[in-house]
C-alpha cells in the first residue's frame, strides 16, 4: 500500500469518526429528553427532598446547560476532524477538547448507571454504559487518527 493510500484510509477514518462524535452528541440530547420525560416524579422528590420543586427547575436547568455546553463541543471536535480528513489543516485545539471530553465522559460513567437505574431495567443500563463508551472510542478514534495523520503528513511533507 502507498503512503498516500494509508494517507487517505486514515483521513477517511478521521472523517468517520468525526461523524460518529456528532451522531453521539445527538444520542446525547435524546437520551437527556428521555430521561426528563421518563422519570418517575416521586422518585425525583423524594431524592431532591422537601424543596422538590425549587430543585427539580434547577436539575433541568442545570441538565440543559450541560447538554448545551456538550453539543457544542461535540459539534466543534467532530466538524474539525471532518475538515481535517478532508484536507484541511486544523490546530490542535480541537484534540485538546476531543481527549478531555473522553476523559470526563470516562469519569461520569458511574452517573450515568445510577441515573440510568432510577428510570429503565438493567439491561437499560448495560445498554446505556456500551453507548457512552462507544462514544468515547470514537473520541479517542478522533485523537489517535489526527495524530497519525499528522506524523503521516510530516514525513512525507
Amino acid at each position: 500500500m502507498t503512503e498516500q493510500a494509508k494517507i487517505r484510509r486514515v483521513q477517511d477514518t478521521l472523517t468517520i469518526a468525526g461523524s460518529a462524535v456528532i451522531a453521539f452528541g445527538i444520542w446525547s440530547l435524546a437520551k437527556t429528553g428521555l430521561f426528563i420525560t421518563l422519570v418517575d416524579q416521586n422518585t425525583l422528590k423524594a431524592i431532591l427532598g422537601a424543596n422538590g420543586i425549587t430543585l427539580t427547575v434547577m436539575v433541568y436547568a442545570l441538565l440543559a446547560g450541560i447538554i448545551v455546553v456538550d453539543m457544542c463541543l461535540r459539534a466543534y471536535v467532530g466538524l474539525s476532524a471532518r475538515a481535517e480528513g478532508h484536507g484541511k489543516k486544523k490546530g490542535p485545539t480541537y484534540l485538546v477538547v476531543a481527549a478531555v471530553a473522553a476523559i470526563a465522559n470516562a469519569c461520569s460513567l458511574g452517573a450515568i448507571a445510577l441515573v440510568t437505574s432510577f428510570v429503565s431495567s438493567p439491561i437499560s443500563v448495560i445498554i446505556s454504559i456500551v453507548i457512552e463508551l462507544t462514544g468515547i472510542a470514537a473520541l479517542a478514534l478522533v485523537v489517535i487518527s489526527s495524530i497519525r495523520l499528522r506524523r503521516m503528513s510530516k514525513v512525507l511533507g
